[in-house]
Order: structure tokens, then C-alpha cells, then sequence
């Protein structure tokens, strides 16, 4: 098995928050009486959207250091390779 990104890493407790939020919408659309389902869907994928909107800081803070890290390692490849 290979090792996964460190991106995919970071990034793996927010992506569980978010497919946990995604499953609890669907709880939501789907349970009780079908006819209500397009009544129910509306409001809930609001409040999806917002819980997922604000997943999106703590996504960006995990990523933030990988990203330096890879990005300070390639500038100083390109230097070590100046003559």
C-alpha cells in the first residue's frame, strides 16, 4: 500500500466531518413520509451548506502547512541547484 499525500492527511479529519455532515443530511431528507421529502430536502440542504461552509477554515488551516513545507522544500531545491 502506498503512503497517502500528506495533502490527503491533513486534510482527512475535516473530510470525515464533512461526509459525516453529508450523511446526516441525507438522514434527514430521507426519514418519514416521502411525500414531504422535496419539503424537507430544501431546508436541509441549506443547513448543509452552511456546515460545510464553515468546515472550510479549518481545511485551510491543515493544509496551510503542508503546502509551505512542500513549496519551501522545491525553492530550495532550485537554490541547491545554482551554481
Amino acid at each position: 500500500m502506498s503512503t497517502p499525500s500528506p495533502a490527503l492527511v491533513a486534510a482527512s479529519p475535516i473530510l470525515k466531518a464533512a461526509l459525516t455532515l453529508v450523511n446526516e443530511f441525507l438522514t434527514t431528507v430521507l426519514t418519514g413520509d416521502p411525500k414531504e421529502i422535496p419539503l424537507r430536502a430544501d431546508s436541509a440542504l441549506l443547513v448543509l451548506q452552511g456546515k460545510l461552509q464553515l468546515l472550510l477554515p479549518q481545511l485551510a488551516t491543515a493544509e496551510e502547512a503542508v503546502v509551505l513545507q512542500q513549496a519551501t522544500a522545491s525553492i530550495n531545491g532550485l537554490i541547491a541547484k545554482l551554481p
